[in-house]
């Protein structure tokens, strides 16, 4: 009689995965680690420390490391897409504009991620080895600049805007305002301060003349 096979302890568990391993939970794990040391200051002790899985398994599950950085990204883009596409849906382009400011890190409920973006501590960080990552995250930066400025050109076709307006500057600028708060937030900067901050940037709305 042929041996019975033998039972899995969880259902779908490769090889050398930790029991109860969760993909999501692990690439979470691994996102936060890039997010706070960088990909070099990252190494694999860290991040089989980090995720519970073995060098060998974050290969099989994920690629090598510059891979799983990636995937990282991406994870980190997906999730602030979301909550950003949600403020771009307030009623006028003015209102879209400063909910995406107060989406800022440093302005809200204090998590377990630096205040810096993901995106931007990547692509300001790194040796010549990740210079094709940190263009690939400076994209995706540029990515959320052009979804901002075809906000904007939906209300100056409203007339939220005047017909002169530059949307594409506009959009420049409040991006950069986003990235200053959250340098700000993470230099000690008060939650006062930065709105205040908002306020200011806020003034610069055009306005027809």
């Amino acid at each position: 009689m042929a041996d019975k096979p033998k039972a899995q302890t969880e259902k779908g568990r490769g090889p050398g995965r930790p029991r109860g391993f969760n993909r999501e939970t692990a690439l979470r794990a691994a996102m936060l680690l890039f997010w706070r040391q960088g990909f070099d200051g990252t190494s694999y002790t860290d991040l089989t420390r980090a995720t519970g899985m073995s060098k060998p398994t974050i290969y099989a599950t994920f690629g090598d490391k510059v891979e799983l950085f990636r995937k990282a990204m991406i994870f980190y883009v997906e999730q602030a897409t979301t909550v950003c596409q949600a403020a771009l849906e307030q009623p006028t382009a003015r209102e879209a504009v400063e909910a995406c400011l107060r989406l800022a890190r440093g302005l809200n409920d204090k998590t377990d991620e630096p205040m810096v973006c993901f995106l931007v501590q990547g692509a300001l960080t790194g040796s010549a080895d990740t210079q094709e990552l940190r263009a690939e995250m400076g994209a995706l930066q540029r990515q959320a600049t052009q979804l901002l400025q075809k906000r904007l050109e939906q209300g100056k076709r409203k007339g939220e805007l005047p017909s002169t307006a530059n949307t594409k500057v506009m959009a420049e600028y409040f991006t950069s305002i986003v990235t200053g708060l959250s340098v700000q937030a993470s230099n000690g900067a008060s939650t006062r301060d930065l709105h205040q901050v908002i306020e200011m940037a806020m003034t610069s709305w055009p306005s027809e003349t």
